[in-house]
């Protein structure tokens, strides 16, 4: 158990290091990062399976007479409930990752989802903008940064996870929602810019003869 302790606590940690430095070396990073996101979730589902097939094989092996089927199903549940809840998390988090990186993809449908979220926070911002809401020089430089902008969001979001002590997929369904809600806000703002004057306003002067 002690080992155990140790491993679960460095382990992880090292785990991510490894694929941060094979991302970051890889000469594709989006389509290293979709493989790596894969791995990882393959790697989950078998740990969840030999987690299954344990527990049926401990519950088998312990003789009723010994310890009731209940009571040694319970001891099981709670020696592992922190690994399997980590691994059901992780799942989820590489099955957002692999969809993310699909999402940036050169691919037709990658470039149809990108298209019409384009389209429709632009037409959010227009939107805005014809209501009265503009937002100036705030919304053109959240226009032109809006791969540094996405980026820090997904960094914090990714922070955020890592920080939390033992998150759940209900974490990681909650800050998704919240990034997902903060990209599509500023992408909106970026889109609610003030309308450009046009070239004839402030009088063409007519022509004299």
């Amino acid at each position: 158990m002690r080992l155990l302790d140790a491993v679960g606590v460095w382990l992880p940690v090292v785990t991510i290091v490894l694929a941060a430095l094979t991302v970051w070396t890889a000469p594709s990073h989006r389509l290293m990062l979709q493989i790596t996101a894969i791995g990882v979730g393959v790697m989950m589902i078998v740990l969840l399976i030999a987690l299954a097939v344990a527990r049926r094989v401990y519950l088998g092996s312990v003789p009723p007479t010994t310890l009731p089927p209940d009571a040694a199903a319970v001891i099981y549940d709670t020696l592992v409930r922190f690994l399997r809840d980590s691994a059901r998390t992780l799942l989820v988090v590489a099955v957002i990752t692999a969809l993310a990186a699909f999402r940036y993809g050169p691919g037709r449908a990658a470039r149809g989802v990108r298209t019409l979220a384009r389209r429709s926070t632009t037409a959010a911002g227009e939107a805005l903008g014809r209501a009265g809401v503009h937002t100036g020089t705030a919304g053109h430089w959240l226009d032109a940064h809006r791969k540094w902008t996405t980026g820090v969001v997904i960094a914090v979001g990714a922070l955020a996870l890592v920080l939390w002590n033992h998150p759940t997929v209900a974490v990681v369904a909650l800050v998704l929602c919240v990034v997902l809600a903060v990209l599509i806000l500023l992408a909106v703002l970026a889109s609610a810019t003030a309308p450009a004057e046009s070239a004839g306003s402030g009088g063409v002067r007519p022509a004299t003869s």
